[in-house]
């Protein structure tokens, strides 16, 4: 009689158990990649009162007999969870991306010389794409895990180079000036005069601007020696391979001082050779004041990028080094394609190639075990384990700026936890029957 007791009782916590899914699944709604677990019961041990027998067609013999048990109530099966891609849900964050497929990310510590065994290696896997870079230009989890993918081989992934133009600044160099002025004795005209550093040319400008232009030919063709004569008016042309920019006259200076800035015409190398003789003008001017000379910036020819090219094995990705100066890109925002390659805009708005992300494939979901956080660890029956790069088939493809939200079903679990609680309901009930009926039982004896 007390076995419908034990069934009642193994019945409750069966119950209590399946709330306990249920509770925690409605507890993670809000739980980025979270999956729902469902709790599946199965029939207690039996009892067997009455064995089966077979019949005997042998004259006299009996026919056959099926079998008598009774059970011991219920208990769990399995805890599962529903590996479905939940809805996408809008992120600001550009590096923040989702798994539109079945593929998970691969994310954990440092491990150096690359992964080439995902199932050996002790990383996580995760459904959860709130990546960002760190102080050291790797790309990282919200947890602090690296993320890993396919580095861009080196030599390649190297963007285009634009053309500068060849540069030098002069700042506060000495100047005298006197302007042109006319002889009040005898009426002829006196020419002015300009000295910067010391060197110093007739001009005929009374406005100090175009005096420094006058001076800046003068100085610049006759350190070229390029100056030649037009045949047909006889005026001087003047070598105007570069071209200036006055960004400050100082007249409170004692003497007063200019700061100029000399640009060639045209951009590239080619540039050069005009800055160089400009340079080589204020040189001579300064004699041996060299305190106003500040280095010039030799031009830069146009240079074709190199397509990136991804390694085989896994790492960690980072921004990768400029081989120009020996320093990471300084990347002012980022993009992910639907494959999976992260890419970052430098301040020259050139495109600088990261690496591509990996995804894991698992051939039993299920065989993950759950850790800490949002991570799975790689159980002994999760069966086959892959990487890939993403590519829209078996892992899936990357949605950038989206987080994948719970694919808890309210509605669903709702009516889960009214079934449970009538389930828990009738065990108690059960107990309380059995109760009355043991209390009918001790009473015979008064």
């Amino acid at each position: 009689m007390v076995k419908s007791m034990f069934a009642g009782v193994a019945g409750l916590k069966a119950h209590q158990s399946k709330m306990d899914v249920i509770g925690n699944n409605i507890a993670n709604v809000n739980t980025w990649g979270y999956k729902s677990y469902s709790y599946n019961f199965m029939d207690s041990i039996y009892t067997t009162s009455i064995n089966s027998s077979g019949g005997v067609t042998n004259a006299g013999g009996m026919g056959g007999r099926n079998p008598s048990q009774v059970g011991y109530g219920s208990q769990m099966a399995s805890i599962s969870f529903q590996y479905t891609t939940g809805a996408p849900s809008p992120s600001d964050n550009e590096l923040d991306c989702m798994i539109d497929g079945t593929g998970l990310f691969l994310v954990g510590g440092m491990i150096n010389g690359g992964v080439t065994d995902v199932k050996g290696s002790g990383l996580y896997l995760s459904r959860v794409g709130i990546f960002s870079p760190d102080n050291n230009g790797y790309i990282v989890d919200s947890q602090k895990n690296y993320v890993y993918g396919y580095a861009v081989v080196e030599g390649t992934g190297i963007p285009e180079t634009p053309a500068t133009q060849a540069e030098a600044t002069i700042k506060n160099a000495e100047v005298t000036w006197t302007a042109p002025s006319t002889d009040p004795a005898t009426g002829a005209a006196v020419p002015g005069k300009m000295s910067i550093g010391g060197k110093e040319y007739e001009i005929t400008s009374k406005t100090f601007s175009v005096a420094l232009t006058q001076w800046f030919k003068a100085a610049n063709a006759e350190e070229t020696g390029k100056i030649t004569e037009d045949p047909a008016t006889g005026e001087k042309v003047y070598n105007d391979a570069v071209t200036y920019g006055m960004s400050g006259y100082n007249t409170q200076a004692n003497p007063p001082t200019v700061s100029l800035t000399i640009t060639a015409k045209e951009k590239g190398t080619g540039g050069d050779t005009g800055v160089t003789s400009a340079m080589g003008a204020f040189d001579a001017a300064a004699g041996t004041n060299q305190s106003y000379k500040s280095e010039m910036v030799n031009g830069i020819d146009y240079k074709a990028g190199i397509d990136a090219v991804f390694e085989e094995t896994l790492s960690p990705i980072q921004i990768p080094i400029d081989p120009d100066t020996y320093t990471q890109y300084n990347i002012q925002s980022w993009s992910m394609s639907e494959l999976g390659v992260i890419t970052g805009i430098d301040t020259q708005n050139r495109p600088i190639v990261l690496g591509q992300l990996c995804l894991v494939a698992v051939e039993n979901p299920n065989g993950l075990v759950k850790t800490n956080g949002y991570y799975f660890s790689i159980g002994d029956n999760a069966g086959d384990v892959e990487a890939m790069a993403p590519d829209g088939g078996q892992v899936g493809s990357i949605r950038s700026k989206m987080l994948e939200m719970a694919n808890t079903d309210l509605a669903n679990e709702f009516s889960n936890m009214i079934t449970t609680q009538r389930g828990f309901q009738a065990n108690s009930k059960i107990i309380t029957v059995t109760d009355e009926m043991l209390q009918e039982l001790v009473n015979m004896k008064r």
